[in-house]
């Protein structure tokens, strides 16, 4: 079911320029960058937790709002590349040229279109229908409001914003110990290496940080190691009634908030609220 519906004047689809985006004078710093082995083992690692929950939300989302669309973040393509397949006209933008990389070889003939560098940073030559961050990157960017204000600023007038975040339940309940070492993921690759992946992390409760440091392993059959790669990465949480009123400052107006990517759980902004594990918004700009 569609939020909404929005139609163009004349035809026309503007970009909306103009905002005066300043940033907060607290930003975190870009810690991980998506190169090496944490490039290299990110589909293998999302692919054997199972079929993607957010494919068909996107999908029915960008069926509201039909025109050309974007990912922030758009990775490898693991969600882009099967939109595209889908018969949706989406471009990709994505810091990481590892990733990139891995994505135009993952394309095969589909061409995608895809952006080199951050939305920040970007320069639309077109006005975009809805741009989509699924995948919990809005809490991965130095600052989520910059970003958000980014987006509406390459959107046209009623344009489409989806997002999903998450809270990090397991180590806010202190259910794996912080700053210790320990199992995170492992898989057996199509050629019989292993990939594997431990995590340390700590939390700034007051900021709601979460800071990590990644261990990506590559061993052979017999678990022998033949190489590794440490990164950090930095994750921001957010409370529903924070979540709201940063979306909502930017100019979008929420159309659906739901839980656990269950379209039938509603979320809403109160403090009072239930803290839903994952949160996805489905907004337009006002």
């Amino acid at each position: 079911m569609c939020l909404r519906s929005f139609d163009s004047v004349d035809g026309i689809r503007p970009p909306r320029l103009g905002l005066n985006v300043r940033p907060p004078p607290f930003r975190l710093p870009a810690l991980s960058d998506y190169s090496s082995l944490e490039a290299e083992f990110h589909d293998p690692f999302w692919e054997a937790e199972g079929p993607s929950a957010e494919l068909p939300l996107l999908t029915s989302f960008l069926e509201c709002f039909p025109g050309p669309s974007i990912e922030i973040g758009c990775g490898s393509g693991r969600l882009l590349l099967p939109l595209l397949a889908a018969g949706f006209e989406i471009e990709g933008i994505e810091p990481s040229a590892d990733m990139l990389l891995l994505c135009s070889q993952k394309a095969a003939g589909a061409k995608p279109v895809l952006h080199h560098g951050t939305i920040e940073d970007f320069t639309a030559s077109k006005a975009y229908a809805a741009a989509v961050i699924p995948a919990f990157t809005l809490q991965l960017t130095p600052d989520p409001a910059l970003m958000l204000a980014s987006i509406a600023n390459i959107l046209e007038p009623g344009g489409g914003l989806y997002l999903s975040v998450f809270r990090p339940e397991a180590e806010l309940a202190g259910e794996i110990p912080s700053n210790q070492w320990y199992p995170d993921y492992e898989t057996r690759l199509a050629d019989g290496r292993i990939a594997a992946m431990e995590t340390r992390y700590r939390l700034d409760r007051p900021k709601k940080l979460l800071h990590r440091e990644h261990r990506y392993q590559l061993m052979d059959g017999d678990r022998r190691l033949l190489t590794e790669h440490l990164c950090q990465q930095t994750i921001r949480w957010f409370g529903n009634h924070e979540l709201f009123q940063l979306i909502e400052s930017a100019g979008f107006e929420i159309g659906r908030a739901f839980g656990e990517f269950d379209p039938d759980e509603a979320v809403r902004s109160s403090t009072k609220d239930k803290e839903h594990q994952i949160v996805t918004i489905q907004a337009a700009l006002a």
